[in-house]
């Protein structure tokens, strides 16, 4: 949801911009989302998209990594438990490499406020770190940056901003369990489910569980 808002936010702000987009298929339990990133990248006019594997089940310690863990319901406080330990400064790395071979230095990805609580690596000051580090570490003097531009947003916010853009919500993938119908019950869908109940709009995917709001 995060990441298509700011995609189709990029293509109304920067219209005449390349946008080369990449996924990882970091053998996360909802892989399914690599296939609806291919879709809503097309569909946004991508110059090009590549997925990336990075094998984070050998790590494992995540349900979102780990299928013999079961992924927590909102209702038990225990997001922490999900995190994917360095996962976003893996990604971004990745994508900087992407970007060092095509001549792309400009990073965008969507952190959000909700996120900074549970996901330590969605904090503003991480991605300062991270930009001076990829700046350090790049084959030769290359000045790259990472663009955040919903890091203050909440989950509320990047719904209304989307459906302002006109974003097909209902082409994207947001559940942790990495089913169709989503499950309704985890963080991820709790959180999105109370973006649209916030705004007082209806979210256009189908829910095992779609608790009251």
């Amino acid at each position: 949801m995060d990441s298509t808002t700011l995609l189709y936010h990029l293509r109304q702000t920067i219209p005449e911009t390349p946008l080369h987009t990449v996924s990882i298929d970091y053998a996360q339990r909802h892989r399914i989302e690599l296939n609806f990133a291919a879709r809503l990248s097309q569909l946004a006019g991508a110059s090009s998209h590549r997925v990336l594997p990075l094998d984070l089940k050998q790590i494992g310690g995540s349900p979102l990594t780990d299928p013999d863990l079961d992924v927590p319901a909102a209702s038990e406080q225990a997001q922490v438990t999900t995190v994917v330990p360095f996962r976003n400064m893996l990604l971004v790395t990745l994508a900087a490499a992407c970007g060092e071979r095509l001549g792309a230095f400009d990073i965008y990805l969507s952190p959000v406020r909700d996120d900074h609580e549970a996901y330590r690596d969605c904090r503003r000051e991480f991605y300062d770190s991270l930009e001076e580090s990829l700046r350090l570490g790049a084959t030769r003097d290359t000045p790259f940056t990472i663009h955040t531009p919903l890091v203050d947003y909440s989950k509320a916010d990047v719904v209304a901003l989307g459906m302002k853009l006109g974003v097909p919500y209902e082409l994207t993938h947001t559940c942790y369990a990495g089913t169709r119908p989503a499950c309704g019950v985890c963080d991820a869908c709790s959180e999105r489910l109370n973006a649209f109940g916030e705004l007082h709009a209806t979210d256009p995917l189908d829910y095992e569980q779609r608790p009251a709001l």
